[in-house]
């Protein structure tokens, strides 16, 4: 007999609840158990049910409160009026408002709906811990409140037993005993980089103890739990999180700090490394994708096929990230750790070197038009993350990579430049979560102020207290950079970076992708000066229209570029050329990337009557394009459509950042039209967009002069 509708819900609900049960009881992330989980005292969350995730918002989330938010504007105002080199000015700042969510009856940082993150705490221990260790002086020393969170991740957020506990259901949970909790809900949820980041607070924790007086009771427990983890079968090598080797490189590297044991650095620690660099142009199993892309990009997820979306594009801020596995190379070495071949070394100093050099810009902001789908994009947080991989591992593999550890230096203060500015234009040191207003779709952490001030203010912390350069911030020599174009061809990327502005090309990034126009372009302040990605309306670009069709299109978006690609031109280190084409109707565009300015060049050959539309878009709801000033210095050129003679279009955004844009080759009787492009992901907040229509029946160059304005 077939059970009724309601019935077989039912049944499978239960069904589904079983399998998760199991499966979460004996898989940690990746593969293995990563620990003990007794059957019949582990409860795994009915998925159906509210108690499946952790309750309410993120624990880090701190919702709008009158007095957190004056203390966040007081801050900056301090801020603005520190040195510019102080490298305290920022861990100070952050510290600041902070003081508000200090609960000194429970020894912790509390969020105010009454929970207890994990993550926050810790990162705020590395803070203050990193200011104990540098003898610093300042609102980020707090050793008293360094011994209150030794006690806590050493105590309650610490789970030395599954017996009793109830875990929650998501896919992203990761089981493992012994680990520690994401926060203080009933429901047990675990990452792998919760115990990675609190490993590298009780690290800094350890360092400071003499400093803040840590009880023996105290260092015996950062050492037992530290080392208890680093050697559960969790962290042990094979286990990892798809190829994140970089959390695992953190509990070995505490791990040895707090027990003067260099076991796991100098064998686990190697063995990673070995995977990665093994895989890195190889499979990682069958069917599946490298670590990395022929160029050097950087796959998310190795273990699927190539046609997964995560694997069709680039992820720049899980590069960085996973690069900070790095960190500790030189110490391992220090230690006894056999260095890896010539060959491997080779392997992973050209991944840095690409890392650094195609997905940072001179601004201190990520060349970010791609990354982990639209999840992970502008999430302040995660630039933070990821600005802390790079420049540690820039800075503790130098003896590898033989590159100059002052590059590692100067990633700092280019990212405690751009938090400066940041903070000004916001009023307050607790930014909102994303750059750009760009919309999340990572719902738990879009609403976050605290962990992307807090993670930066804890990462400069802790390079003060080692830099040996007395609290004094290296010069960011943004203005000084070179101008690097770096073109991966497996995922047909091309970045520029230079001291003016940075861009990135890339037919196939989705959402972020288009065509073979700059996707995006920022200036030296890392302002957007166009859409953050995409193509068709709203984007750079060259249109071809006949008898009211769109016959092609240089920059049409993800989903139509088709055979769209780059490739470099002859001669030319940092020229690009592609093609795009319908039948006989064809357009060449040749970009040159100079200091100051992008060259492009148009060769249409339209072989019939056809209008031409070039797209000029600005960016932000009072973002304009009007005729100015020429100062572009463009030879024989006639007056552009709607400007008067000699002049320029001037394309201003709604954050003030601006370009001017020449246009040369235009054949007579040109117009300008204006509208404005509807909203999407990558433009949520669309600008005035001009567009120049002139007629063509014959082989025809134009040419597109852009030069970002400088301050």
């Amino acid at each position: 007999m077939k059970a009724a509708p309601k019935h077989r819900r039912r049944i499978a609900a239960a069904a589904l609840a079983a399998l998760l049960a199991a499966l979460l009881a004996f898989v940690a992330f990746g593969s293995g158990d990563g620990g003990s989980t007794p059957t019949g005292t582990t409860r795994v969350a009915d998925p159906t049910t509210e108690d499946s995730v952790d309750n309410g918002s993120d624990a880090d989330e701190v919702p709008t409160d009158p007095k957190f938010d004056q203390a966040g504007k007081k801050a900056e105002r301090e801020l603005s009026v520190s040195d510019d080199d102080d490298a305290w000015a920022v861990p100070d700042a952050v510290s600041m408002p902070l003081n508000r969510l200090w609960n000194e009856k429970k020894g912790v940082y509390v969020s105010p709906g009454g929970r207890v993150s994990t993550r926050l705490n810790a990162e705020l221990l590395r803070l203050h811990a990193a200011a104990a260790v540098a003898g610093h002086k300042g609102s980020a020393r707090h050793d008293n409140r360094v011994r209150r969170i030794v006690a806590y991740l050493t105590g309650p957020a610490y789970i030395d037993s599954s017996e009793g506990e109830k875990f929650g259901s998501s896919r992203h949970n990761s089981i493992h005993v012994p680990g520690w909790r994401q926060s203080s809900s009933e429901v047990v949820n675990q990452h792998p980089s919760i115990d990675a980041t609190v490993a590298r607070g009780l690290r800094m924790a350890w360092l400071a103890r003499a400093n803040v007086k840590l009880s023996g009771k105290a260092r015996d427990a950062i050492r037992k739990d530290v080392v208890a983890v680093a050697s559960s079968k969790a962290f042990r090598n094979p286990e990892r999180l798809l190829n994140q080797i970089n959390w695992n490189a953190d509990l070995y590297a505490a791990a040895a700090t707090v027990s003067n044991d260099d076991t796991l650095l100098k064998n686990d620690y190697r063995a990673q490394l070995q995977w990665f660099v093994d895989h890195a142009h190889e499979p990682t199993v069958e069917g599946g994708r490298p670590n990395l892309s022929s160029g050097n990009g950087f796959f998310y997820q190795p273990e699927a096929d190539s046609q997964t979306v995560l694997n069709r594009s680039d992820t720049v801020e899980y590069a960085s990230i996973v690069m900070g596995a790095l960190r500790y190379y030189d110490e391992a070495v220090r230690a006894g750790m056999k260095p890896l071949s010539d060959d491997d070394q080779k392997t992973l100093t050209a991944w840095v070197s690409h890392t650094l050099e195609a997905d940072w810009t001179a601004s201190g902001y990520l060349n970010w038009e791609t990354g982990k789908a639209g999840s992970r994009l502008h999430l302040r947080q995660y630039w933070a993350l990821a600005l802390d991989g790079v420049a540690n591992g820039l800075l503790g593999s130098a003896g590898m990579t033989k590159r100059d550890p002052t590059e590692g230096d100067r990633v700092v203060s280019r990212g405690e430049e751009l938090f400066r500015r940041w903070s000004s234009g916001a009023g307050t040191v607790l930014l909102p979560a994303t750059s750009f207003n760009y919309p999340s779709r990572f719902v738990g952490v879009r609403n976050n102020r605290t962990t992307a001030s807090v993670r930066l203010g804890a990462t400069i912390a802790e390079w003060a207290a080692d830099c040996r350069c007395r609290g004094r911030l290296a010069a960011p020599a943004s203005a000084k950079a070179p101008v690097l174009t770096r073109f991966d061809p497996e995922f047909k990327r091309l970045t520029v970076n230079g001291p003016r502005y940075s861009t990135a090309l890339s037919p196939t990034a989705i959402p972020t992708g288009g065509g073979l126009e700059p996707a995006w372009l920022l200036d030296a302040n890392a302002d957007s000066l166009i859409a953050l990605g995409g193509g068709g309306q709203g984007s750079l670009g060259l249109r071809l229209v006949g008898d009211g069709k769109v016959l092609l299109d240089t920059q049409p978006g993800p989903t139509q570029v088709g055979a769209l690609a780059l490739r470099q031109a002859k001669k030319d280190p940092n020229a690009y050329t592609g093609r795009a084409a319908l039948g006989d109707t064809v357009v060449r565009v040749t970009h040159r990337f100079l200091p100051d300015r992008i060259i492009t060049t148009y060769l249409v050959d339209p072989r019939r009557d056809v209008e031409v539309q070039l797209r000029l878009p600005s960016a932000g709801r009072s973002g304009t394009v009007r005729c100015g000033p020429g100062v572009l210095g463009l030879p024989k050129r006639g007056r552009l459509p709607g400007c008067g003679r000699g002049q320029d279009y001037v394309v201003r955004s709604a954050g003030g950042a601006s370009m001017h844009v020449g246009l040369l080759g235009l054949t007579p009787g040109g117009i300008i039209t204006r509208s404005r492009p509807g909203v999407r992901s990558t433009l949520p907040r669309p600008g005035s967009q001009a567009t120049i229509r002139i007629r063509v029946n014959s082989r025809t160059q134009i040419t597109r002069v852009i030069r970002p304005d400088a301050d």
